[in-house]
């Protein structure tokens, strides 16, 4: 079996409210499979594996294979295990790429095959990673390995071939241990697959399964139970400029199970190779003041690491909760407009609408600033519903309470009940809806 029930414990940035780690356990108790039939079926032929893999934590060794047509690196830099990174050659077969660099979130040895086993898993007792953080939260990372270096071209665009692997296939897709990988050019994460972050929740058998293929039982040469197709990061650059590249891959919500990155010998190259892949979402991370009693959300990276450093305030702490928004631009959503005050001093406050009529009668009001349209939503249905797969957000308001107003977003229906059941008042349609989000 993969864990015992009482050793696997999840971890979230911060820990949530008591009921959502009540309901974690239950869920984690509907998941646990029925490990030994799976590992039945495993060949277990240890003369099986990628052809080689060597560990390897110097910078420059690990970036130069990675240099394709059209492209210069350099300033090449380091973070993790001295267990975690290298070089492997013969996994054509295994992987779908013949040589180059390997980063994992356990052993690179134990990439290698054959696939003898459900739960290979080695605990490096590393950092996880912030800005990865911010893709899977409210949940945490462990055991992060990230390559940085400069990357200079006269082309606009750039690509980065890579392939996503994880051991939490399949046991635990959908759930919340949800492996990650990031490539950000320029602080902008281009390794996306239908607009969002490529984790062993976005990529498997159920969601993108044409990306996807289940090696459960063995049939390639690699102990990875999962792994996506070769994919490609495309992401615009500027030229003749030096450009920052930063791959990363973490566990998530706790150290076991392990996951990996393969990137090909001379995988990045321009110009880029198709549509750039940018991502259609962004988390909203909430946060609460218990001196004032009011709840803000904000998916601004800069903002989000001041209040968790306690450089805006020390007082603001995050709740646990998160949610998904759109970026500007996509199609079929709306801006959303943010307001300040400091009318109401010693508190503050914030309100998020995407109604248009909202938003002008708030701008029209001396007493807030209107602060910009920081991302986008759908509007729901008359009735407060949501189709095509959205979520419902749920707004309550605390009506001057706390001697200022503040509002809750939430896209949880127990929050909602939590928060009526204190004097909050919903606002929106039918139940108390004013948006819709992914």
């Amino acid at each position: 079996m993969k864990f015992a029930l009482a050793t696997r414990v999840v971890a979230m940035s911060p820990i949530r409210h008591l009921v959502t780690l009540v309901a974690v356990l239950a869920t984690v108790a509907l998941i646990t499979p029925d490990a030994g039939a799976r590992t039945a079926t495993k060949i277990k032929s240890g003369e099986r594996k990628i052809g080689s893999v060597t560990p390897s934590i110097e910078a420059s060794a690990l970036v130069a294979p990675l240099a394709g047509a059209g492209v210069v690196l350099s300033n090449a830099r380091y973070i993790g295990s001295a267990r975690a990174a290298g070089l492997f050659a013969g996994a054509l077969a295994a992987v779908g790429l013949d040589t180059g660099v390997v980063l994992s979130t356990g052993d690179i040895l134990d990439v290698r095959g054959s696939n003898d086993t459900d739960s290979k898993s080695t605990e490096l007792e590393t950092a996880g990673d912030a800005a990865l953080e911010l893709l899977v939260a409210p949940f945490a990372t462990f055991d992060a390995a990230i390559l940085e270096f400069d990357l200079v071209t006269a082309s606009p665009t750039i690509s980065i071939r890579y392939v996503f692997a994880s051991e939490e296939y399949n046991e635990y897709v959908d759930s919340l241990w949800n492996d990650v990988v990031a490539i950000y050019v320029n602080g902008v994460n281009c390794a996306n697959v239908g607009g969002k972050p490529v984790t062993v929740n976005t990529i498997n058998g159920g969601s993108n399964p044409a990306l996807f293929f289940d090696n459960t039982n063995g049939l390639r040469d690699t102990q990875m139970d999962g792994m996506t197709v070769p994919l490609d990061c495309t992401a615009h650059v500027a030229p003749n400029q030096v450009n920052r590249i930063r791959i990363a891959i973490a566990d998530v919500s706790d150290p076991i199970l392990d996951a990996a990155v393969f990137l090909p010998a001379g995988g990045i190259r321009a110009p880029g190779i198709g549509a750039v892949t940018l991502s259609d979402t962004v988390k909203a991370i909430e946060y609460f003041h218990p001196g004032f009693g009011h709840y803000f959300i904000t998916t601004i990276p800069g903002e989000i690491a001041s209040l968790d450093s306690g450089a805006l305030s020390a007082a603001w702490e995050r709740t646990g909760e998160a949610f998904d928004v759109f970026v500007a631009g996509v199609a079929g959503t709306v801006p959303v407009c943010r307001f300040f005050s400091a009318a109401f001093a010693p508190r503050s406050s914030h309100f998020y609408t995407p109604s248009v009529n909202e938003c002008d009668i708030v701008k029209a009001d001396p007493v807030w600033t209107f602060e910009g349209e920081v991302f986008n939503m759908q509007l729901p249905r008359p009735d407060g519903l949501c189709g095509n797969f959205m979520k419902e957000l749920f707004r309550l308001y605390n009506n001057g309470a706390s001697g200022a107003p503040n509002h809750r977003y939430t896209t949880e229906y127990f929050v909602r009940d939590q928060m009526r059941s204190r004097g909050w008042t919903p606002e929106g349609l039918g139940i108390g809806v004013v948006a819709c989000v992914p």
